[in-house]
């Protein structure tokens, strides 16, 4: 059988190879592999990769029972983005566009397989197969959906991203543009001449995979809209503060927090079980308490979440592993608990940092413009002799804690006077060497 070789055919395989290229590259990502909503959202984008290769198929062979069978594709495409964008967003999955979805998925099974559904016919000098009657209005109604919905969240997570990932968040957006309006443009145009929706097909697969790209890069963008995570706080059995980290500005002492927190259990004893969970409503957020053994963690966040969470029960029992030493010597020196901050890497990294506002942040600015204590400043400018170094140094340390710059400053007096010692018995050993040989 000879095949109908067309452009359309050769576009549309290539936008399938692009499309799940995207796909692979966020289920081999092990940033991105675990994450719940990906799932769904992976699912979808691979339907929409399966109707491109479906559609090729039957214009490579002119089988209209193919190309109804790749119009089908795009119901459990929507219906697996839109669970997993709603998970995203709010950490559900039903919302109206599922139910709408659902319900124009039977019409559309249904109206697939009428007589005259897919229609053989020339279209500017080559055979192909279209959709046609009330099948191409709902197969066309199911393209735009799952494109609405896509780029309503992004511009929600364009408007809502902190500082930090910005710029993500900006390209996150540049390639949903592509891929939902300016694609969709293009294939009205479509109707006047069929170039455009193989230009609408390439558009919209290169948008596609920027999507995905972005994500891969940034997966802090998917946990911009469900909440906002403000603080974490550690502390033991007898209210010591043990470690403090903050995801956004709070001007709050550690040791307000943790007698906060305490009055909170206090009030609570009756509830609070060792290994539960307990979620306090604030007024502009909820504290989500979990008491083990040795310790009780505290976050605040802007609302309560199964994903934050487990995320506590994990960080707590890593905790108390890391430090199992220092907690049965009930060390409360909150210096002996700082590589703590390894944990939150691995439980908490996909959550952005809100403590950054803007590039004219004292973290951001560059050692030219970097304050640190004069004394400091002093010994760094006698000990590195190249200016772009000292700059550099000089603003990384300004984004250290005040504690750990005296302790440079006391290491570095230290190792200077070990070196003075070291060359004047250096000295002494030579001139005895010189001696002796006279």
């Amino acid at each position: 059988m000879e095949l109908n070789l067309t452009s359309e055919a050769i576009v549309e395989i290539l936008v399938a190879i692009l499309i799940f290229i995207g796909a692979f590259l966020i289920y081999f990502e092990p940033k991105t592999k675990k994450i719940k909503s990906l799932l769904f959202i992976r699912v979808g984008i691979s339907f929409i990769g399966a109707f491109f290769v479906l559609d090729a198929f039957g214009i490579l062979f002119l089988n209209t029972v193919i190309g109804r069978i790749a119009g089908l594709m795009f119901f459990p495409s929507a219906i697996f983005i839109a669970i997993g964008i709603n998970y995203v967003i709010k950490e559900t999955y039903n919302s109206v566009f599922l139910i709408i979805g659902s319900s124009f998925g039977i019409l559309l099974c249904f109206l697939a397989f009428l007589p005259d559904a897919v229609i053989i016919e020339y279209v500017n000098g080559e055979m192909t197969i279209n959709w046609s009657g009330y099948f191409l209005l709902i197969g066309d109604f199911y393209q735009i959906l799952p494109l609405l919905l896509i780029f309503y969240w992004v511009v929600r997570t364009w408007l809502s991203a902190p500082f930090l990932i910005k710029k993500e968040a900006t390209i996150f957006l540049i390639g949903t543009i592509l891929g939902s309006p300016i694609a969709f443009l293009f294939y009205l145009f479509n109707f006047w001449d069929k170039i455009f929706l193989l230009i609408s097909d390439l558009i919209g697969a290169l948008g596609l995979l920027i999507f995905c790209i972005s994500i891969i890069r940034e997966p802090k963008l998917l946990y911009v809209l469900p909440f906002k995570i403000y603080r974490i706080i550690v502390k033991d059995r007898k209210d010591f503060p043990l470690f403090d980290h903050d995801w956004s500005k709070s001007n709050i002492n550690e040791k307000v927090f943790t007698g906060f927190i305490n009055a909170v259990q206090v009030m609570s004893e009756e509830v609070m079980d060792i290994g539960g969970l307990l979620d306090i409503n604030l007024k502009e957020g909820i504290l989500i308490l979990h008491e083990s053994e040795s310790i009780t963690v505290g976050l605040v966040s802007s609302k309560t979440s199964l994903l934050l969470k487990e995320s506590i029960i994990n960080f707590t029992k890593d905790f108390e592993k890391l430090f199992q030493r220092e907690l049965k010597e009930s060390c409360n020196d909150m210096k002996k608990f700082e590589s703590a901050y390894t944990l939150i890497d691995k439980h908490f990294s996909n959550f952005p940092l809100r403590v950054i506002p803007s590039k004219k942040h004292p973290l951001l600015l560059t050692g030219k413009y970097a304050t640190i204590p004069l004394e400091l400043d002093n010994t760094l400018k006698n000990y590195i002799q190249d200016e772009k170094e000292y700059e550099f140094i000089k603003a990384e340390i300004q984004k250290l804690p005040l504690y750990i710059t005296k302790d440079f400053i006391s290491l570095y007096h230290e190792l200077k006077d070990e070196l003075n010692r070291i060359s004047e018995n250096k000295t002494q050993y030579l001139d005895k060497e010189i001696n002796n040989e006279s």
